[in-house]
């Protein structure tokens, strides 16, 4: 009887010991877990997502007033045409916050530096209603075919693409930067950011 009970408790110490083991090595083998994230790194990623939703933002609409000539030239002499156009429309200044890196954060100080790409014209609409034929000098080639108006409609389509061009030469910089400083500023200051700074990416 006392070998039989000897037996029973040493098996039951060996599975005991084996439980202990098999535990042992199955918590060794399990990856560790993943560390949470620090405050800072939240507030990072906060900050980005919240901007970088925003897209694209308007930030300057002015009107825009504009001289034309526009002139075309046939193979038969002196059946040129020539169109003098005073131009009245509105253009829209706009910069990409999806594009917005953030360069530091110290969360402890408050503090956040931003890089802001620069601005863009994002519209330019030539208003027909307000724009006015100043001069026409149209060829016996209009007048036979009835053109005057299409030859209207082409030197509007045509004054809209070449203001776009002009004024993204001469985006008035300063004013959208201040724009968007100005917006950003209230966002991330209530988010709990205290001091913003801002940097700007070169344009391409």
């Amino acid at each position: 009887m006392r070998a039989f009970l000897s037996y029973v408790l040493t098996g039951l110490l060996g599975v005991a010991v084996g439980g202990v083991g098999v535990l042992y090595l199955l918590r060794k083998a399990s990856p560790p877990a993943a560390p949470k994230p620090s405050k800072e790194a939240e507030q990072h990623n906060f900050v980005v997502q919240q901007i970088t939703a925003l897209g694209e933002i308007e930030l300057l609409q002015y009107q825009v007033r504009d001289v034309m000539r526009k002139e075309w030239h046939y193979t038969l002499p002196f059946t040129s045409s020539r169109l003098l156009m005073i131009l009245a429309g509105e253009a829209r200044i706009c910069m990409d916050f999806s594009a917005v890196k953030v360069v530091s954060s110290d969360w402890e100080s408050r503090t956040l530096s931003l890089e802001l790409p620069p601005p863009k014209v994002c519209m330019v609409k030539v208003d027909p209603s307000r724009s006015q034929v100043y001069d026409a000098d149209f060829s016996v080639v209009e007048w036979w075919s009835g053109n005057e108006a299409e030859r209207v409609r082409e030197a509007l389509s045509a004054a809209q693409e070449s203001l776009r061009v002009r004024l993204s030469r001469e985006i008035p910089v300063e004013a959208a930067r201040t724009q968007a400083e100005a917006l950003l500023r209230r966002l991330c200051e209530s988010m709990g950011w205290q001091k913003v700074t801002f940097t700007y990416r070169p344009a391409a």
